[in-house]
């Protein structure tokens, strides 16, 4: 995400009008803006603060006065802003690191920090208002979830769930989880990918919530790859048995197949045969692809190497085939596609991200 997204992104916040993985994305973008970027974004949300009313959000007055106080008090170490997510606290610290003492920095100050703790509840108020993005028949996960989020350029990372249940989280995934699950089925929902070993357990359906779809076995090993940010979904079946479901539409998948799902979606699900160690590659530290295109393939290093990556469009549609390792450097990596035409340069920084733009 770049911040011209991000500001994008603030519109159809006050308005209601986002999705979860949308929400994880803009969070993973603030925690590398910059002091700029940051006011950039609580400009927009002043600019946009009338449209609260639209949205049936409108924040009470007194809260906005308490929270004026508790950043004030916050700011000075006299209180922790109690709530707050740890990546957020680091944003606030910055924004106080960054202020002055005349009014308009102080404004500044007040209206960033707003933002972040506003997009903090975020989750709550998308609740409240729901999603034409989500479809409406979704079996909810309970009122106590876990969230579990890997972000880009670390190590994949494993959770055990309450019933035994195995899942190995990629790069730049988000889980949300249970602390126990109760109820007539296991519900837990994922942003990016993961691998299952799902637990037959109690013998209650499992589902996994991705996109506007949802995965349902009883107990079986699978991977799921649903990135917000990726044009289609492919959940892909090693052995047992599962279920695609999209609306009214399923389909059961036999062992070596994959589901693939286009965004936005039409309700189709396209099974197909796939080589299985191709799909599986990234549990061993790198990504195999055919015929797959260089966008996707982009996303997958900017994940590695937590950097951002930029393609034209005759790059972002050009179909490619290899493989990519995190072994090797960002460099080496790039290096295979330049006699394919491609280029690759340096434009910037995102905070601490590098900027790579890539052209053809």
């Amino acid at each position: 995400m770049n911040l011209k997204e991000a500001r994008q992104f603030v519109a159809h916040f006050v308005k209601g009008d986002y999705t979860p993985e949308e929400y994880a994305i803009f969070l993973q973008w603030l925690r590398g803006a910059t002091l700029e970027e940051l006011n950039e974004i609580a400009d927009e949300h002043e600019a946009l603060h009338e449209q609260w009313d639209v949205a049936g959000l409108t924040p009470a007055a007194e809260w906005r006065k308490q929270l004026e106080g508790k950043l004030d008090r916050a700011a000075k170490g006299e209180e922790m802003l109690i709530g707050v997510t740890g990546e957020n606290r680091s944003i606030l610290r910055r924004l106080s690191r960054g202020k002055t003492v005349s009014m308009v920095a102080r404004k500044a100050w007040i209206a960033a920090a707003s933002v972040v703790v506003l997009l903090g509840a975020g989750a709550i108020w998308y609740t409240q208002q729901g999603s034409s993005k989500i479809a409406h028949n979704r079996p909810e996960l309970p009122a106590m979830t876990k969230t579990v989020v890997n972000p880009s350029g670390g190590a994949q990372k494993e959770v055990v769930l309450a019933d035994g249940s195995r899942v190995l989280l990629n790069l730049a995934s988000i889980l949300k989880y249970p602390e126990t699950f109760s109820g007539s089925e296991r519900v837990v929902e994922l942003s990016g990918e993961a691998y299952f070993e799902v637990s037959p357990k109690g013998g209650r359906p499992f589902r996994v919530l991705i996109k506007d779809a949802e995965v349902n076995v009883l107990g079986t090993n699978f991977n799921v790859r649903a990135y917000a940010d990726e044009p289609v979904s492919r959940t892909t079946l090693i052995d047992g048995s599962v279920e695609m479901e999209i609306g009214s539409n399923k389909a059961i998948l036999k062992p070596g197949q994959q589901a693939v799902i286009a965004y936005p979606s039409t309700g189709d699900i396209d099974v197909r045969k796939v080589d299985v160690d191709e799909v599986m590659a990234w549990k061993k530290g790198y990504f195999r692809f055919t015929n797959e295109s260089m966008y996707v393939v982009m996303r997958v290093l900017s994940r590695y190497y937590n950097v951002e990556i930029q393609c034209d469009q005759n790059a972002s549609s050009a179909k490619v085939s290899g493989s990519v390792s995190r072994e090797k450097g960002l460099s080496e990596n790039f290096s295979q596609f330049q006699p394919l035409g491609f280029r690759f340069n340096a434009v910037g920084n995102a905070g601490s991200s590098q900027i790579v733009k890539v052209t053809r």
